[in-house]
């Protein structure tokens, strides 16, 4: 299985060639357009609006899938959007998209100052997290989206504060998670440093599924603008053999 997460703020003819070369299975796209459409008959996006913006084609999040999808409700339909997704074969599973504030960004009138936006939004989204590993303890659950936070540690910091730092890797324990997208996993750090992961792709700490690759797109010292600020990220996940 593949998962994949970018950036798209328009409907760029541009992106089509990466999506269609990197035929992902799942997609997460972040602050994106309705008009862009990565191949697949399946979607789930957040409400309308983006960036003060409140054009009805605007979105934070939209999840795209291959296989049909159920859509799932969300404590912030705004900045988040979740489906459980069922393969062809194997079982279903949930992804969660979403963009949490960037430093400078209010959030439901909790200001950027002090990073209270992006811990009152984290704290949010992550009770919805816990929630569906509550409701559904079997069920794979991939996050995936636009943190606005790296999780380097050891090494000079890209974007974020070591407080949300902290306060994500927090989260993500609590939930059981963890992030594919960090440490040894963060392809943007290997293969474009300085910068670094602040989108990530995370999982179950105790998947059935192992990764077998992590990578950044376009492959270049940093993102194509014409595209997008951001790279693209993607994680291919092959089934442990314990659980074939």
């Amino acid at each position: 299985m593949e998962c994949r997460t970018a950036r798209c703020a328009s409907p760029a003819r541009g992106l089509v060639l990466h999506t269609t070369r990197e035929r992902a299975d799942v997609w997460v796209l972040t602050e994106t357009h309705d008009d862009f459409n990565p191949g697949h008959a399946f979607s789930r996006s957040s409400a309308s609006g983006r960036d003060g913006l409140h054009e009805e084609k605007h979105r934070w999040v939209t999840l795209w899938s291959r296989f049909p999808l159920d859509p799932l409700p969300t404590s912030d339909p705004a900045r988040s959007a979740a489906a459980r997704i069922r393969p062809e074969s194997g079982p279903p599973f949930i992804v969660f998209g979403t963009v949490l504030p960037w430093l400078g960004s209010q959030w439901r009138g909790f200001p950027s100052k002090g990073s209270v936006a992006f811990r009152a939004a984290l704290s949010v989204q992550s009770a919805d997290w816990m929630a569906i590993r509550r409701n559904d303890p079997d069920v794979e659950l991939f996050v995936l989206g636009d943190l606005n936070q790296d999780l380097v540690r050891g090494g000079p910091r890209y974007y974020g504060s070591r407080a949300n730092r902290i306060a994500l890797e927090s989260a993500l324990l609590d939930a059981g998670l963890v992030a594919l997208t960090a440490a040894d996993g963060d392809p943007i750090r290997r293969d474009s440093a300085p910068s670094a992961c602040i989108d990530h792709i995370c999982a179950r700490s105790d998947s059935s599924w192992r990764v077998e690759s992590t990578a950044r797109w376009p492959n270049a010292p940093r993102p194509d603008r014409r595209l997008s600020d951001h790279f693209g990220l993607s994680v291919t996940l092959l089934p442990r053999a314990n659980h074939s």
